[in-house]
Order: C-alpha cells, then structure tokens, then sequence
C-alpha cells in the first residue's frame, strides 16, 4: 500500500499556545504538514529555512506586530512571494485595510470556525503552489534567455575572431600567389628591352594572376551560386580543389533542389569549402566524396574523405575551442569550430565522426525553408 503524500507545509505564528495547538490539529488532519512559531523573530527564522506555502499570522506578538512582521517577510528574497492570512481579534474595516496593505492575502477573525479557516487555507496554498510553479518557469526561462544571451555574446566573438582569421588567410593568399606573379611581371617590363619571349612570359604571368583574383572572388562571393544555385557552386569548387590541392572530388546528389535563403547558400558553400580544405590541408586525403541530399524538409552536405581522420581526443569534446597552439594540430579544430558556431547561428548543425575504415565524415544540416535570420540578431 502506498504512503499518501503530504501536503504543503504551513507555517502557525501565534504566541497563545492554545492556539497553536489548535491551529496545528485542524491543519495535520487534512494532511497539511505544520511548523510554529511563537514570536517574530523565531516566524522570520522558519519562513526562511522552511519555505512553507502559507503563514498563519497573528496580529498581535510579544516582539513585534503582524503588520510589520509581514513587511519584513517581504522584504527578503527568499521570503516575499508566501503568501500571509492574518488572525486578528478585530474584524472592523480599518483592521483589514491595514493587513492588506502590509502585503496580507487574507484575513480570519477570532475565534474562527474551523470550516471557513481550512476553506480559505486550502484555497491560499492552491494558488501559492500554482504560483510557484509560474514563477519557476518565469525564472527557468529568464535563465535561458540569458544563457541565449551569454551564448549569443561569445558568437558575436567568435565571428569576428573569424572574420579576422579569413582576412589573414586571403592577405596570406593574395601575397604567396598573386602578388608574386605580379612582381615577376614588374621585374620582366623593367628589366630589359621588350622580346617575343619576355611578352610571352608576361602574357602567362599576367594570365596567371587574372586566373588567381578570379577564383580567389569566387570562392568569396561565388556568382554561380545566385545564377545557378549550390549544387553547380559545389561542382566547380570541386574541380578547383582538384587544381588547388590535388584532391579528386566525387559530387553527388539526391532530391528536389531546395529553396534556400543567400545566406544559408553562402554558408553552406563556404563550409563545403572548409571541409574540402581541411581534409587536404590537415588529413592529408587524396579523395573525397561530397554528397548534397534535401529530403524536402532539410537539406544536408556530407563530406566524407580518405585521410588520417580527427584526433580522438579533440573528437570527444569538439565544442572546446581550441586555442592559438593547437588549432593547427586538431586538424583544423578552430576552423571547424567557428564553422559550427555559423551554422548554429542559422539554426543548423556541424556534425564529425571518424570512418570505420579510414577516413572521416563531416555534415552540415539545416532546414532548407528556414527564414534567414536578421542581421543584427
């Protein structure tokens, strides 16, 4: 046989002791659990230990009044949302008004019929417990808007310690490739009187660097993926890595082409990039397949390749940011991190895992209809 439950805890303040013990009987037959108190400074002490769902206040105590006890109960924290019945000899209206306003419920007059008392004490606790149960939702849902905040705040952070790192990455391109071609092409025009041969070696030079800002302004703001969307975008970033890197990339797809806002085409595009980069630069792959599937509801990008796989360690706990010394050693950990922080921001998700054989597997997923978020959120 089950044990029944108790009921809400109530705490009795009345220094009559006749009273006390009344008050606590009629209370335990109904199940109500029961602590006493005679004075208030004993009443302040249990209301904040015990957190009862009521106090049942007298008016009059040796150490103080009811009125000013209940102002001081809300004047804590841990003590101003009890509800407070005041017992009062005095039924008159001046009384009542003054219970109100010090922040009383409710009020019974002496002597009391047991009735009335125990109607109005049950119907005090309903709404004590209905409102808790608010005000700890309230609370549960303030502290997840501040732990959006929080997470929101260090996003902010982290796109911009990305945004920095992209530049470094493309001033670091701009001068290894392009610029050096261009400084060869200045060296052959002052070098010496023009010949077949020197206009030649311009023309490539010159070719050369053309062919470099082309692909460099595509792989910033790809065209091809406004004229003909993501899957055509990958395709050509594949045949660039092959060029690039020396990775054979397979593309493949399956469903309907998806509806996707600029941005998540943009993101998508970039992190594909990522991946295929990471995989060259860090596993050292020699090939890799990239799937584009779209199930009508979310669309997803799978990068699967042939190399060294990801450090199991730093794969256990990928959400660990790694720092200046080792995010060239996790296999391009902070790059796959501020890749995942981009897709959170777009309500989709970066997912890693090593192959059975050998290998790893990235994927990008995100509903493909998702209304773009604003720019300033």
């Amino acid at each position: 046989m089950s044990t029944p439950v108790p009921k809400a805890e109530i705490l009795v303040v009345d220094d009559d002791w006749a009273t006390r013990v009344l008050l606590s009987g009629l209370l335990r037959q109904q199940g109500y659990q029961v602590a006493a108190a005679s004075c208030g400074a004993d009443a302040l002490t249990a209301a904040g230990a015990r957190q009862p769902a009521l106090i049942l206040l007298d008016v009059m105590l040796p150490d103080t009044d009811g009125f000013a006890l209940c102002r001081e109960l809300q004047c804590v924290d841990a003590t101003r949302r009890i509800p407070v019945i005041f017992l009062t000899a005095k039924g008159d209206e001046h009384e009542v008004v003054r219970g109100l306003k010090a922040g009383g419920v409710d009020y019974i007059v002496k002597p009391f019929a047991a009735e009335v008392l125990l109607a109005r004490v049950d119907t005090h606790v309903t709404l004590s417990q209905l409102s808790r149960g608010l005000y700890r939702a309230l609370d549960e849902h303030a502290e997840r808007l501040q732990q959006a905040n929080r997470r929101l705040r260090a996003l902010n952070m982290e796109m911009a310690t990305v945004e920095e790192r992209q530049r470094r990455q493309l001033a670091q391109q701009l001068h290894d490739t392009t610029i050096q071609e261009l400084v060869l092409a200045r060296i052959l025009v002052e070098g010496g009187p023009a010949t077949s041969e020197r206009r030649d070696q311009l023309t490539g030079l010159l070719a050369t660097a053309i062919d470099q800002l082309r692909s460099l302004v595509f792989e910033l703001s790809p065209p091809m993926l406004q004229r003909r969307g993501l899957f055509d975008a990958l395709e050509w970033l594949a045949a660039e890595m092959g060029q690039q890197w020396g990775l054979e990339v397979i593309c493949e797809r399956s469903g309907a082409p998806p509806v996707l806002a600029e941005v998540q085409a943009l993101v998508l595009f970039q992190g594909a990039r990522e991946l295929l980069i990471n995989a060259a630069k860090h596993a050292e792959a020699t090939r890799a397949v990239l799937t584009l599937s779209h199930d009508g509801d979310r669309l997803t990008i799978v990068v699967s390749d042939d190399g060294r796989g990801f450090e199991p360690g730093w794969l256990a706990d990928p959400d660990a940011a790694p720092g200046a010394d080792d995010g060239e050693t996790a296999r391009g950990g902070f790059g796959l991190y501020s890749l995942r922080s981009r897709m959170e921001l777009l309500g989709g998700c970066l997912r890693l895992s090593n192959r059975r054989d050998r290998g790893a597997e990235a994927m990008l997923s995100i509903r493909a209809h998702a209304a773009a978020p604003d720019s300033d959120a």
